[in-house]
């Protein structure tokens, strides 16, 4: 297994080393991890900022430069941000009515490939839109949105991931792809799958709210009635009281709207029980030896998940992905929780984007999505 480094700026290709078995390869949705390889040679051409390109069978890594040590042993530690740093960047926002999807595509163009400076110009950054999304956005004057932001915003509202590949042409580098894509498979595991081990879950969902009251405001003219959404067990939302996958213990949320908040009711709803619902974490390793559930291959970020756990089912997201030392086992995070004081220390910190934004968007041409089975061996 190796690290290709290339030029930030243009792709072109540094230099090129082995990884020793020690090393961390960490990816997360919650909060930003850094990931560190030991490479075994002596003398390194590479700077901080360039990208290192994991070559390891079918696994997808790209990673930012953010340090390089030389050891005392004649290797060098290699310290790297994920790409989707690259993204940690505040551009204009303006009130928008259209393809959210369309949206973040011009955002990113806007910042990194028709920038008025040509050193903040990648212009081999190649976007590819395979989903749609159809959706209003409302900002203030002189609002600033983080792109990072827009990407979780669409990632957990919509289904909508992002993916990051490098493309070759005749053996050398050449693109590396944004793929926008739709989420259009929920993966369901079992706890008791053969692949999995060391499962441990913090549950702090108990008290997750599954409904959502909006009470019309008095000076309300057009809308005055009580509208009410329910989170089912599947992860979806509806206004039917008597769909039987509800959750048994309700536990709501209540607010005021006003006649112009009314088409965006249902998205707000959404918003907060879904992100209420992924308030757990789960952890287990995972032998990769079932050729099913690879993260980095076939399973990414942001991809849904249906997990069975020994007492209760979790409609969930896949957030962390972190390989250690070897590609063999790979450990896996479901939820957005996070228990490592670390973490808790990170998300405190995090910033959020641009302020008073109100989000109103309906998914169009996103289908429910079929499901596949990973069964226990």
């Amino acid at each position: 297994m190796q690290l290709v480094f290339l030029d930030r700026k243009t792709l072109g290709y540094r230099d090129n080393a082995y990884i020793s078995t020690e090393f961390e390869l960490v990816i997360d949705m919650v909060v930003s991890q850094k990931s560190t390889f030991k490479v075994n040679k002596a003398s390194l051409n590479a700077k901080i900022g360039d990208l290192a390109v994991l070559k390891e069978k079918d696994l997808n890594y790209i990673g930012i430069i953010e340090s390089l040590t030389k050891n005392t042993d004649g290797t060098y530690k290699v310290q790297c941000q994920d790409f989707k740093e690259l993204f940690n960047i505040d551009v204009p926002i303006e009130t928008f009515t259209g393809d959210v999807c369309l949206l973040l595509r011009d955002k990113i163009k806007q910042a990194f490939i028709n920038n008025s400076d040509s050193l903040q110009n990648l212009t081999y950054l190649d976007i590819t839109v395979n989903a749609s999304v159809s959706g209003t956005l409302s900002y203030g004057d002189d609002s600033l949105i983080n792109i990072k932001d827009l990407i979780e915003l669409i990632s957990k509202t919509y289904g909508i991931i992002v993916k990051y590949k490098v493309g070759f042409l005749r053996g050398r580098f050449y693109a590396i792809y944004i793929i926008i894509d739709e989420i259009s498979k929920v993966t369901k595991l079992r706890h008791d799958l053969k692949a999995i081990h060391d499962l441990k879950i913090t549950d702090t969902d108990q008290y997750s709210v599954n409904k959502v009251i909006f009470y019309p405001k008095k000076e309300n003219e057009t809308h005055k009635s009580i509208v009410n959404y329910y989170l089912l067990k599947d992860g979806t939302v509806t206004t039917n009281k008597n769909d039987p996958r509800r959750y048994e213990n309700v536990n709501c949320s209540s607010s005021y709207y006003g006649d112009s908040d009314y088409d965006s009711l249902e998205t707000k709803a959404r918003s907060e029980m879904v992100s209420s619902s992924n308030d757990h974490q789960i952890t287990f390793s995972l032998s990769l030896d079932n050729h099913v559930f690879i993260p980095l291959s076939n399973m990414f970020l942001g991809y849904a998940v249906l997990f069975y756990a020994p007492l209760k089912e979790y409609s969930t997201i896949l957030t962390q992905i972190k390989y250690k030392n070897n590609f063999d086992e790979c450990f896996v995070t479901l939820g957005e929780y996070r228990t490592s004081l670390t973490d808790k220390i990170k998300l405190l910190s995090k910033g959020g984007g641009s302020s008073n934004r109100v989000v109103s968007a309906v998914a169009t041409d996103v289908d429910g999505g079929e499901y596949w089975w990973v069964l226990k061996n």
